[in-house]
C-alpha cells in the first residue's frame, strides 16, 4: 500500500490498517513493510531530518530500497514502479496527482487497483472518479471523500462510493453506549470497518465499495451489534448483553411521537 501524503491523516490510515494486517497474523515488522508513505516531495526516508513522530515508523531505510537508493527525492510514478503496490491512497491535497500515468502504472502492477483519492473539496481531489475509471480500463477500484455520481463507461454505470465517516460514526457511539465500553480498541474500529464492508454487494463489478447513507439506520445497527461484540471481546464492556441485536434497537432512537390532536 502507497499512502501519498503522509500528515496526520495518512499515517492514521496506515496505522489502522497496519493493526488490520497484525489482527490477521502479520507481525508488526510484516505489516510496516507493506506500507509506503511519501509526501509531495517524495517517499520517506530514515534519513530525512524534519521526520515527525508518527512517520518514524514507516520511512525506509535508503540501502534497503536499491531502486531509490540515489540522494535525490523518490516520486510517486518511481514509488509504485518500485513498489508494485495494489493500494494508492491519497490524503495529499494536492490536487491532479493522480496523473494517467499514476494510474496506468497502478493498472501494471495489479489487475484490479484500489485507489482511494481521499482529499477534499474537489480541487484538491488527486484525480476524478471519472478519469481514474477510463483512464484504468474500468479495472480500478474507486471511492473518493467527495459525494461523486454514477460514472458511465463502455457501457457500464460504476457507483462511486462515499469514504464518509457517517456511516461508522452513529454505529460506533451506540455500541459504545450499549456495552458501556470503557475505552475504544483497535479491534473495535476494525469489526466497525468489517461489518461495513460486508453491506456491499461485490458480485458486481461496478457496485460501490460502501453502501450510501440511504440505509444509514439499519447499517448503524449492524455496526453497533459489532462493536459491542468486539467491546465484550476485548474485555472493555460494562455490560455484556445476552442479545446484542435486542440490546441495539432497544437503546436506538425513533422518531415516534404520540397524537395529541
Amino acid at each position: 500500500m502507497v499512502v501519498f501524503g503522509a500528515g496526520a491523516a495518512g499515517a492514521g490510515i496506515a496505522d489502522q490498517l497496519r493493526a488490520a494486517m497484525i489482527a490477521d497474523g502479520a507481525t508488526d515488522e510484516q505489516a510496516r513493510s507493506q506500507i509506503w508513505l511519501a509526501r509531495t516531495d517524495g517517499l520517506l526516508f530514515d534519513d530525512m531530518p524534519d521526520l515527525r513522530d508518527f512517520q518514524r515508523d514507516y520511512a525506509k531505510q535508503r540501502s534497503a530500497t536499491p531502486w531509490a537508493s540515489g540522494p535525490g527525492p523518490v516520486g510517486l510514478a518511481d514509488i509504485i514502479e518500485g513498489v508494485a503496490p495494489t493500494i494508492l491512497v491519497g490524503t495529499s491535497g494536492a490536487g491532479g496527482t493522480f496523473t494517467r500515468d499514476v494510474i496506468q502504472a497502478m493498472c501494471q502492477a495489479t489487475r484490479r487497483p484500489l485507489i482511494l483519492p481521499l482529499s477534499a473539496p474537489a480541487a484538491a481531489i488527486e484525480a476524478m472518479p471519472a478519469d481514474i475509471i477510463a483512464w484504468s480500463g474500468g479495472q480500478a477500484l474507486v471511492a473518493t471523500a467527495i459525494a461523486a455520481g454514477p460514472v458511465e463507461y463502455h457501457g457500464t454505470t460504476f457507483a462511486v462510493g462515499q469514504l464518509d465517516n457517517v456511516l461508522v460514526y452513529p454505529g460506533l457511539g451506540l455500541g459504545l453506549i450499549v456495552s458501556r465500553a470503557a475505552r475504544v480498541t483497535p479491534h473495535m474500529l476494525q469489526a466497525a470497518a468489517a461489518v461495513l464492508a460486508e453491506q456491499v454487494d461485490a458480485s458486481q463489478p461496478s457496485a460501490p465499495l460502501l453502501p450510501g447513507t440511504h440505509g444509514l439506520r439499519a447499517c448503524s445497527a449492524l455496526v453497533a451489534e459489532a462493536v459491542v461484540q468486539a467491546a465484550v471481546a476485548d474485555q472493555v464492556a460494562v455490560f455484556n448483553p445476552t442479545n446484542p441485536t435486542q440490546a441495539v434497537q432497544d437503546a436506538m432512537w425513533r422518531t415516534a411521537y404520540p397524537d395529541v390532536g
